[in-house]
């Protein structure tokens, strides 16, 4: 899958759709997804201990919109960047989901990466995002 500035491997029998920004393959409640953001300023490497607390507030957001919990957050490498991971857990008609939600910035661009799947089932098509993803050349 090609996005703008990105791309990614998805499940080839899963369904692709493209919107804007956003680049997404499903299948049942199983979903994997990258959209890109405008950031106001540009972001560089040495900001990122400030930039942490404001990924983790908005992850945390995110959660509350969900009427989840952040089950799990850390800091990872995806695509050659250092990016933010955070697991929201919640419920949505009667399924115990999970979405991992990766913020990727670089530049003046954020890149947010999500993929979701049943609390306990496979996370091939999470591990495949993160692994798979990469950048166009700056």
């Amino acid at each position: 899958m090609t996005g703008p500035g990105f791309r990614f491997v998805a499940p080839a029998h899963w369904t692709v759709s493209r919107k804007g920004s956003e680049v997404q393959a499903a299948q049942g409640a199983r979903l994997i997804s990258v959209t890109l953001f405008p950031l106001q300023r540009r972001f560089r490497p040495e900001l990122w201990v400030k930039v942490v607390p404001e990924l983790d507030r908005a992850a945390a957001a995110i959660a509350r919109q969900q009427e989840g919990t952040v089950s799990g957050s850390r800091t990872v490498t995806t695509a050659g960047e250092r990016a933010r991971s955070f697991d929201v857990a919640y419920t949505s008609e009667g399924k115990q989901l999970v979405e991992r939600i990766v913020f990727v910035l670089r530049a003046k661009q954020e890149y947010l990466l999500l993929c979701r799947y049943e609390r306990g089932g496979a996370t091939d098509a999470c591990d495949g995002l993160l692994t798979s993803f990469r950048l166009a050349a700056a």
